[in-house]
Order: structure tokens, then sequence, then C-alpha cells
């Protein structure tokens, strides 16, 4: 049996941080069940065509992993400000919608503005991350009813396909924009765009988001490939992998989704079965198309109104044009479902359709190529159930040396920063010992 002082599981971009870690440092073993390292943070090439997994952009404001990150890439990478752009009542309007109300009809700007103004005076503070409140209480307090009935409710609901007055806040911050009254103020007439965590973002300049997670595999010379972790027994600190056989490891970090995982466990409590089995999320369809020309000159755009079968389209081939062979442009369409799989012949008309009434692209004749990819597990849904579920399941694993960590190892909504992140603290907090500081 092969034996291990630390076992990964999951070579996402959380995974492979920890093993950049331990390199050198502590043996390792890094099982993905994938052939490729990354997990969603992956790319997939067709017909001269490079798709993402979605839009994975990175977001930089930690120093020290803003200097890992240029380390990495190089001269591959660049700055970008973001243009993006919200689709409501025939017209385009800038993100975010609560700040760029000047291209509304005058009974939606009057209807937006009034309720925002009286929700400001009546309330003055509003939940952080960690608050508890219901989403749609928290919206309607914060931003008005009219900012929740045109935007926030119907894309949101569009999105999480959960009901919002069962949804928790604690993922809001920093992913809902909290105006101020001067911002909404101003957006009345003209463009205020420059509100949000993402302003601005990178992205590799050649081979796609999957840039990122190959230079971060690059020399990890205990990464294995294809091989998928069945079951775990805690008691002995052993997991059997598929097309492999047992390891015995001493420290365990897990990087995939935590209701998963604890289904693997077998010695795992009933108790704490139980309470993985209150976890949801939802799942993401997305369709990548490859198309002769290029596209109109932003990132991403959000699509709330229900004639929009998605919720979302990015063009990925502003963010680098070499993701797409020369002239040529790319997009992906992104649909949310509860884990039900769409009707794909239907779905892919209702969105060329409505690709063509809104302008984004000419004709169906434009596109030459196209890919479905699905993400499975894609937004963790934040409810009571999570509230009271995770802390237990928390509780459990810290008494038996387990490190549960990342956006689905954690079970929360994160970006790709946070994602490196968490994989070289629980590296660093491992190789000096638990409570101890790097």
């Amino acid at each position: 049996m092969l034996e291990t002082d630390n076992l990964i599981i999951g070579a996402g971009l959380t995974g492979l941080a920890a093993g950049k870690v331990f390199e050198g440092r502590s043996p390792y073993f890094i099982a993905e069940k994938a052939n490729g390292a990354g997990g969603l943070a992956a790319s997939v090439k067709k017909d001269g065509f490079i798709f993402d997994y979605s839009g994975h952009l990175i977001h930089l404001h930690d120093p020290e992993i803003s200097g890992q990150v240029f380390g990495l890439l190089g001269e591959n990478i660049k700055k970008i400000s973001r243009e993006t752009k919200v689709f409501l009542h025939g017209t385009w309007t800038d993100f975010p919608f609560q700040t760029n109300l000047y291209p509304m009809p005058e009974n939606i700007k009057k209807a937006c503005l009034n309720a925002f103004l009286k929700a400001r005076k009546e309330n003055k503070s509003y939940p952080g991350p960690e608050g508890t409140e219901n989403f749609e209480n928290w919206a309607l307090r914060t931003l008005g009813s009219g900012i929740y009935r045109y935007f926030m409710r119907p894309y949101n609901l569009k999105l999480w396909q959960y009901p919002l007055d069962q949804l928790t806040t604690e993922w809001c911050a920093p992913f809902v924009p909290q105006p101020k009254e001067d911002d909404v103020l101003k957006g009345l007439k003209r463009p205020n765009k420059k509100l949000g965590y993402n302003t601005v973002f990178y992205y590799p300049k050649t081979g796609g988001i999957a840039s990122l997670a190959n230079s971060l595999a690059k020399n990890l010379n205990s990464l294995r490939l294809g091989l998928e972790v069945e079951e775990i027994n805690i008691k002995e600190r052993t997991a059997e992998i598929r097309h492999f056989g047992p390891i015995h490891f001493k420290n365990l970090i897990n990087t995939t989704p935590l209701n998963t995982f604890i289904g693997m466990i077998k010695d795992a409590p009933d108790t704490v079965k139980k309470q993985a089995g209150r976890l949801r999320n939802n799942t993401v369809y997305v369709l990548n198309l490859g198309l002769s020309k290029p596209l109109p000159e932003f990132h991403w755009a959000y699509f709330p109104e229900s004639v929009f079968p998605f919720y979302r389209v990015g063009i990925s081939s502003n963010f680098s044009a070499r993701v797409a062979p020369r002239g040529k442009g790319s997009l992906y369409i992104e649909i949310a479902t509860d884990g039900t799989a769409p009707d794909f012949d239907n779905a892919e008309r209702a969105v060329i359709r409505q690709l063509v009434k809104t302008g984004i692209i000419i004709s169906k004749e434009q596109i030459i190529t196209k890919m479905w990819l699905k993400i499975p597990c894609a937004y963790v849904i934040f409810n009571k159930e999570r509230t009271e579920a995770l802390p237990l399941i928390s509780e459990w694993l810290e008494t038996e040396n387990i490190y549960s960590v990342g956006r689905y190892g954690a079970w929360k909504y994160s970006f790709m920063e946070e994602s490196l992140k968490e994989g070289r603290d629980t590296a660093y907090k491992i190789l000096n010992g638990a409570g101890r500081k790097r």
C-alpha cells in the first residue's frame, strides 16, 4: 500500500495550490478523477476554439496571491477593465443595473429611484457576509421594491433556481454591489459603471483559463490524473482509489463538493451523513459557440427577463482574441437548472433566436461550432439547511484532522483567488502543525 503524508482529493486550483506548497517539503499525493488538471478552471479545444467552463476570470486583491499568479503566467496575462451590460425591457444598459438606470423608460426609473430612496431612508444598514436574513427581505429593505422587481428578483430566481424568501444573504458580500444614493442619482443621467469587486480583472493572453491551472500543475511530481477516490476510511486513514488501489495518509485535504465527499467516507457518523444530505446546489449548462465574426465589445451581460432561457452571456474572445481563430469570435451562454437537464435541441434554438433578437449575433449562419459543457455542482444554495448543517459537519471534520476547503470543499460562493489562497494556507497549516501560524 502506498503511504503519503498528505492526500489531496481534486486537482482544481485549491488542490494544486496545496500541492505547490508541499512540493519538496512534504510527501503528498493529488488524486484527480479527470484526465486534466484545473477542475472547472479548465479549457476545452474544438475546431480551433478554446472554450472555458463558463467565465473564469482572475480577480486579484491579495498581494501574495497576485505575485504568485503573475509569477506563474509571466507575460501570458493581461489586465482588463470590465465592460458589462444588462438587457432589460428591450434596452441595453450598463452593469450594475441599480446605478445605470439612465436608458430605462421613465416609469421604471421613477419606480426604482423612489423605492430605493424610501428604503435607504428607512434602513441605514444591511447585513454583511454572515447575514442570515432571507434574500427577498434584504433586497427589498436595502434596494427597494423597484430594483428588486425589475432586476434582483427575476435574475436571482433564474440563477439560483431556488425561492428567494428561503435564500439567505450569507453569500451577498462582495457579489451584490451596494450603491450609495449619489451612485443611483448619477446613474439616472449617465453611465455609472465602476461599482463592484470585479471592475478590473485578469485573463491569460493565450490558452484560455487552463493556462493558470497548467502553470500550477507544472513540476508537481505527485499529481495523478484519471484516479478517482471511491471510499475513505477515517479510522484507518486509508482511501481506496479506482485504477490505483489503497493509499494510506496522515493528513487529508478535500476540494471536491462537500456532500459528495462525506458520502465517500465509510465510517462517517450517520448524523454527519444526514447533515450532508441537506446541502443543495444548482447545475449550470454552458453552451459555447464559435462564430465566423467578432462580436459586440462587451465582456458579459445579464438577462433577468423570463423570455431569455439563459441568465448570462459572455464573450470569451473579448477576454482574449486568441481563444478563437483569427478574425472569429466565441461566446458562452449559461443556463441554470435545479439539476434537470434541458432539452438541448430546443434550448439551442431558443438561445440562438434570442441572441439574434438582441443583436449579439447577426444570424445562426454565423455559428461555426458549438459545445455544451456541464457544471454539475455550480452554485451552492445558501439556505437555512446549509446554515444549520455546515457547522456540524465542519466540527466533525476538524476533530478528525480533515481539511475540506475551496469553493466546493467549504461549500460556499467564492472566486479563484480565494481558492488559491485556501489551498496555500491549508498546506502551510499542515506543515507548521495545526493551530500554529505560518
